[in-house]
């Protein structure tokens, strides 16, 4: 299935760390667009500040919320000592359509029904969708259903552009194979055959920025 031909669409890319603010001094210092706070992942130990990628993506900043003890999504994150690509969401679908996909490529799909306040203090609703068992850790995205709320890109500061997404992987047939499954290569993501499980991200600016990470999960 080529880009094309996916039925996915990129929806949007986290770049994690320990402090929000810091992430967003970073993101305004490499591209000179500085992204908006998002909110609070109550119960889940999160906190975000977001940007517009064009083409109805963006870029999601996630730290640890100081404010919350624990949460899921702060494990996930915690082990991170700098900045680092964390992962991508996809969308394609609703959610239970989602979930057959993941279920008949043979992984375990997880649904999570999720809210937050936005700044202005009304409620943002929408469900993700996680696959588990699998052995390509962070470089099969989670999915998103924004149910019949208008999509939140739009909303957030512009002026950046994402060029690629880079998925690494020693088995990138086996993790390309998977993809295809569960709906598709969306643009602009290119499967790439490396040593070892990493993610890189091109990020146009003012600047252009290359950011990365392990795609490993943490040990």
């Amino acid at each position: 299935m080529s880009a094309a031909d996916a039925v996915l669409t990129l929806d949007h890319v986290i770049v994690a760390g320990p402090d929000l603010a810091a992430l967003r001094a970073l993101v305004a210092e490499r591209t000179g667009v500085r992204p908006v706070e998002g909110g609070r992942h109550v119960g889940h130990g999160t906190h975000n500040a977001l940007a517009g990628l064009g083409s109805g993506r963006y870029l999601e900043l996630l730290a640890l919320d100081p404010l919350q003890q624990g949460g899921g999504f702060g494990a996930t994150i915690a082990h991170l000592g700098a900045p680092a690509l964390h992962t991508w969401c996809a969308r394609g679908g609703s959610a239970s359509e989602i979930a057959a996909r993941i279920a008949a490529a043979g992984a375990t799909p997880r649904r999570l029904p999720m809210s937050r306040l936005r700044a202005d203090g009304s409620e943002l609703a929408w469900e993700l969708v996680f696959v588990d068992d699998h052995p390509f850790g962070t470089l099969v995205p989670f999915f998103v259903d924004w149910r019949d709320a208008t999509h939140p890109a739009g909303a957030f500061p512009s002026g950046l552009e994402l060029e690629r997404l880079e998925l690494r992987h020693p088995d990138a047939e086996g993790l390309r194979a998977l993809l295809t499954l569960l709906g598709g290569v969306p643009e602009p993501v290119d499967v790439i055959a490396d040593d070892a499980p990493r993610l890189a991200a091109a990020i146009r600016g003012g600047h252009a920025w290359v950011i990365d990470g392990d795609a490993r999960p943490p040990s």
